[in-house]
């Protein structure tokens, strides 16, 4: 899927919500603070066990809620902890042209902070579209990322399970 960015002079609100009697899918990281759900364009990555879905205004284009449906154990690989910073904030929107079903092996790098959702090229850009949250692209601004970070030990034992 086809992204573009806009850069914000706020740091955007974000909310992550970790698996527990009431949420029973791994994490979902809201964008929005708005109490009705806009009229939606979900796009999805689905392959293997492993299952990641976006949705956007379809507005307005923007990214307002990401969810980690579901995470293979097996794809999941340990990392040294990883520092990624990124001083600017940046609204995530979806390009007309996005396709909206991918279908791409995700590995997941677990560090003692961040998690870590990638697949197809690597990252040539990145954009820290929360506090918690960069999304990386490739040259074609195609999605390939998406980095959870400044998570403790306990909230990533939440999400992964284990």
């Amino acid at each position: 899927m086809k992204l573009y960015f806009n850069k914000t002079a706020q740091m955007p609100f974000s909310k992550l919500i970790a698996y527990s009697s009431l949420n029973p899918i791994p994490a979902i990281l809201k964008l929005s603070n708005d109490a009705l759900l806009p009229d939606t364009i979900y796009t999805r990555n689905l392959a293997g066990e492993n299952f990641v879905e976006l949705r956007f205004d379809r507005h307005t284009k923007k990214l307002y809620d990401i969810t980690i449906v579901a995470v293979q154990e097996d794809t999941v690989k340990v990392v040294d902890n990883d520092k990624i910073v990124e001083e600017d904030f940046y609204n995530c929107f979806i390009a007309d042209d996005s396709i909206m079903e991918i279908s791409q092996p995700i590995t997941v790098l677990r560090s003692n902070s961040s998690l870590c959702f990638f697949w197809g090229n690597q990252p040539s850009q990145t954009y820290s579209i929360a506090e918690n949250c960069i999304i990386g692209t490739d040259n074609e601004k195609e999605l390939c990322s998406i980095f959870l970070v400044n998570l403790s030990n306990e909230l990533i034992y939440e999400i992964l399970g284990f």
